[in-house]
């Protein structure tokens, strides 16, 4: 009788998340060299995340893009390179930078520019001049 040996294999799996704690809806787009997350919308105070496996050499290294609506734009290392490489990461974007984990550990600097989100922001939809829609009328 022959013996076969049960081969498992584990993989880690990793979660980033990215806290948008700026006062402006931003575009977050999330990548590595094989893995591409596409563009995710985070108005203030949103969150995204994403999960990823240690299978493919390909993913060691993501990197995010942020845009926001008055052309300020950052990108950074989320996991490798100039990141951490820890298994599970919280990030907070803010105005004044990039922070991990808690929002005291500021991990990177920047300045966004912009006015207040009470400027721009609709108080109320009666203050938009819609006119109705169109009534259906069947044939």
């Amino acid at each position: 009788m022959s013996s076969s040996r049960d081969l498992r294999v584990i993989f880690l799996e990793f979660q980033i998340i990215i806290h948008n704690h700026a006062e402006a809806n931003v575009r977050i787009r999330c990548q590595s060299i094989k893995t591409d997350f596409k563009d995710t919308f985070l108005g203030p105070m949103d969150e995204v995340s994403f999960e990823f496996y240690d299978i493919d050499r390909g993913d060691n290294h993501f990197w995010c893009d942020a845009y926001g609506l008055f052309g300020f734009s950052e990108s950074f290392d989320v996991f490798g390179r100039s990141a951490p490489s820890r298994k599970n990461q919280t990030w907070f974007l803010r105005n004044d930078g990039l922070y991990l984990e808690l929002e005291t550990n500021r991990a990177r600097e920047w300045q966004w520019m912009y006015p207040p989100l009470d400027s721009y922001a609709i108080e109320s939809i009666d203050q938009l001049d819609i006119p109705p829609l169109p009534t259906w009328v069947p044939y």
